[in-house]
């Protein structure tokens, strides 16, 4: 699967005229044997455009048009996940402490048996988090929480319906203004080591009859893993707190591997994935702050999946219920939810 990344919406406390303003990340997951026919069309749809453009920006698209991508998504399989956040909710005193909790958390648990390369990559992680640009910095924490919904709404998605697609994951992250190697330290300080330790700690979830077959190159246990990972794991079950630690071993999917196997950066100018992915973001985020109007952005339900938690974020607490929400992003949540797809077929 090709699995495109985008932001909408700036991560900075607005103005008091605003009490409410939403910004998101969103993946769109491209299954890889439809990827090609939906950019052929997609390409014909934006050539039938008055005055087409060599990139499609969504903050710049009417309800009809916005409502046509969608539908061209859905008919070629393509899913989305988001995460959202209130950014009026976070001023900067917030998000400074919050930042501050998550930097000391990443080294609370070393002890002096730890091996001395682990405590200096610890430390150097702490002080990056804290030296991280606030924006930046919550942007990285939704895309967290997306990437970890992510992987099993994608793996038990496609289990069901396309198994060869879990022999893949490609990555392509919008790098925006950002420098290339701005980008690769935002992922490699702080995206991917939570990720990867919080997937051992939420192991995904398998449903009998699902074909997981061509996912289990990604699969680790402590019993099948190379030395240098059972070394790993090990300091992980030390280290980590676990929920439910496993009675036997340790088992998860090997998150490193799976997110930079195949990972780039690029500039959506020269890339029609992340086109896609701009127009699907820049849609849902227009509709949560009532920018576009629900023929607009009422198509995008098709290319989700039904959830029990609205998929908003707030630093320091769990998703929140929709009842929670304010008002209008809450109908926007429900009637999207209403029209999205069930995971299991």
């Amino acid at each position: 699967m090709n699995i495109y990344i985008d932001e909408a919406g700036a991560f900075v406390p607005p103005g008091p005229a605003r009490p409410h303003h939403y910004s998101l990340v969103l993946a769109l997951v491209v299954p890889a044997a439809h990827e090609a026919e939906l950019f052929y069309q997609f390409l014909r749809l934006r050539d039938s455009w008055p005055s087409p453009a060599i990139e499609i920006k969504g903050s710049k698209l009417d309800e009809a048009k916005t409502a046509r991508v969608m539908e061209l998504l859905a008919a070629h399989d393509v899913i989305a996940e988001y995460y959202a956040i209130d950014m009026a909710l976070h001023s900067s005193d917030v998000i400074d402490e919050f930042k501050r909790q998550q930097a000391a958390a990443v080294t609370e648990n070393l002890t002096p048996a730890h091996h001395e390369d682990v405590v200096r990559r610890a430390n150097d992680d702490a002080a990056a988090i804290r030296a991280m640009a606030n924006p930046l910095f919550v942007q990285a924490f939704v895309t967290i929480h997306l990437l970890l919904d992510l992987l099993d709404t994608a793996i038990n998605y496609f289990a069901q319906r396309q198994p060869t697609e879990l022999q893949r994951f490609a990555w392509t992250i919008d790098q925006k203004d950002r420098t290339l190697t701005q980008m690769e330290a935002l992922w490699s300080t702080l995206i991917l080591p939570v990720g990867e330790s919080q997937s051992a700690k939420r192991p995904y979830a398998k449903v009998i009859g699902f074909d997981y077959s061509h996912l289990s190159k990604y699969e680790i246990t402590e019993s099948s893993a190379d030395e240098k990972m059972k070394r790993h794991l090990a300091w992980m079950r030390s280290a980590l707190q676990f929920t439910n630690t496993p009675a036997e071993e340790l088992r998860c999917l090997d998150a490193k591997r799976i997110l930079t196997e195949e990972r780039s950066f690029a500039d959506s100018k020269s890339n029609l994935g992340l086109q896609l992915a701009d127009i699907t973001a820049a849609t849902l985020c227009r509709a949560l702050n009532n920018h576009l109007q629900p023929p607009g952005w009422t198509p995008l339900a098709g290319l989700l999946i039904r959830k029990k938690i609205a998929p908003f974020l707030q630093l320091g607490k769990s998703a929140k219920d929709p009842g929670g929400l304010e008002p209008h992003a809450a109908k926007v949540w429900r009637r999207l939810d209403a029209g999205s797809q069930n995971m299991v077929v």
